[in-house]
């Protein structure tokens, strides 16, 4: 069997808030991996992200569980680059990092939210619009080669102690393997692949769920290959970027 870590296609179980009403999707094992289903209410929140209609200003909360399974200031520094490259936000992005206290080895979806909703302190409000990720230190309940997900329109969850073992205790690759994960959760946030954020060409995966058919995309399905030590050498220069389908899809519904 290969060594390919198909990490993303079990990274989007999709959970998503429209208005006050929640919508949860129905998921199930495809293999060894998690795949979804989902309906048209994802990326729901796209184009207020994206663009400067409603909101002009970002908070992006991020509540973590262990110090040690947290990304560090580096990588939040990547991450926050990403989002302001792609996001028209002129009244700036803002970062807001907790320590939170709830801690187990692993955690199913509705613990998830229950700790968010215990949790969670910035919230939309006049112009400013808020996202909120939760930095496990454990594993997803269903599935421990679950790194990350969007589960809400504007919600993140990151699985600290998985992404952990596939970098192998290696600085470098956690680094990428963290960013990566944010960013490419953050993506479908963005409504990426035609998931609130209409398609101006044709690159979607649709044999993989709403991923992108280039191999060196970060909104592809399978974007890392953990059997290449060389993948992760430049460190957070090794980030895959989205490519040029993926940007002029964003740009098109008010991004960058």
């Amino acid at each position: 069997m290969s060594t390919r870590l198909f990490v993303f296609a079990a990274s989007v179980l999709v959970f998503i808030i429209s208005a006050c009403q929640k919508d949860s999707s129905d998921f199930a094992n495809c293999g060894n991996f998690i795949t979804y289903r989902h309906d048209l209410n994802v990326g729901a929140s796209a184009n207020d992200l994206l663009s400067s209609a409603r909101y002009r200003s970002l908070v992006v909360e991020l509540q973590y569980l262990s110090d040690d399974l947290k990304p560090d200031s580096q990588t939040m520094d990547h991450f926050k680059a990403m989002l302001e490259q792609h996001l028209n936000k002129p009244d700036g992005i803002t970062f807001i990092t907790k320590q939170i206290k709830p801690s187990t080895l692993s955690f199913g979806l509705e613990q998830i939210k229950s700790i968010e909703e215990a949790s969670r302190t910035e919230f939309t409000t006049g112009n400013k619009l808020a996202v909120y990720i939760l930095y496990l230190n454990g594993y997803y309940a269903g599935d421990s080669l679950v790194l990350g997900a969007a589960y809400r329109n504007t919600s993140i969850v990151a699985f600290g102690k998985s992404i952990n073992d596939f970098s192998a205790g290696d600085s470098l690759k956690r680094q990428v393997f963290d960013a990566s994960v944010l960013e490419h959760e953050f993506g479908h946030l963005l409504g990426l692949v035609d998931e609130g954020t209409p398609l101006q060409s044709a690159h979607k995966d649709a044999a993989n769920g709403n991923h992108c058919t280039n191999a060196n995309c970060l909104m592809y399905y399978a974007v890392m290959d953990g059997s290449h030590d060389a993948q992760y050498a430049g460190g957070l220069a090794s980030v895959p970027v989205m490519d040029s389908s993926c940007i002029a899809d964003l740009r098109a519904n008010g991004g960058k």
